[in-house]
């Protein structure tokens, strides 16, 4: 059964290219606009990680170390790892 299960709303004239690539990626039970809906989502994704990758290539950072909450975080947690190694209660 198709994952994508909208009602069907728009007839989509393609090539004859188009068609054969769109059956060569079709998986079982789906129909050609589920397919397209997949291809879509896909893509969303890629953009969403390109986003991230121009973010970290060009963004500027805080290093994480001088930001007093977070030293206070790494420090609560160094101290539950210790009592979990001794096997004593954290209070």
């Amino acid at each position: 059964m198709a994952k994508y299960c909208n009602p069907l709303t728009e007839k989509v004239l393609v090539s004859t290219d188009t068609k054969q690539a769109l059956m060569s990626i079709k998986e079982p039970g789906e129909r050609y606009g589920d397919v397209i809906a997949r291809v879509l989502q896909d893509r969303k994704r890629q953009d969403f990680i390109a986003h991230l990758d121009r973010i970290a290539d060009e963004g500027e950072f805080v290093p994480l170390d001088s930001d007093p909450e977070y030293a206070a975080l790494k420090k609560e947690r160094r101290r539950e790892s210790k009592h979990r190694q001794a096997g004593t209660a954290v209070h």
